[in-house]
């Protein structure tokens, strides 16, 4: 009986720990991380679980200029693992940088940032 109960309390510890330290990590980009592309007219972020459209936030900035124009971020698919970006116009080349900020369904916060490059 003592052995059961101290292996039910170790399996409740290691459960427990690996729900908490869930987080939304960004697992694909397109443009991807670092990629160089014709062009662009609009921004995919796959994440390793569901994000909260109404409290996750991508800003894209030409680097010498401002920030891009861009709808808000939505998601696709019913695991809302999926967040895309709509540009206002398809993107000049230039060096972009991306900075997110996503809130998983769970609440926890996570962010990054990159680049990516639109060729002349």
């Amino acid at each position: 009986m003592k052995t059961s109960l101290v292996f039910v309390v170790a399996l409740a510890g290691v459960l427990t720990a690996s729900a908490a330290f869930a987080h939304a990590r960004l697992e694909k980009a397109v443009p991807g991380v670092g990629s160089t592309v014709a062009g662009a007219s609009e921004l995919r972020l796959e994440f390793n679980e569901g994000v909260e459209p109404k409290f996750t936030s991508v800003v894209v900035t030409k680097q010498g200029g401002g920030a891009v124009a861009a709808g808000k971020p939505a998601v696709e698919g019913d695991d809302n693992k999926n967040l895309v970006v709509k540009f206002s116009a398809p993107l000049v080349a230039g060096v972009y940088d991306v900075e997110w900020k996503a809130v998983s369904v769970d609440t926890h916060h996570t962010q990054g940032n990159f680049t990516f490059t639109v060729k002349p």
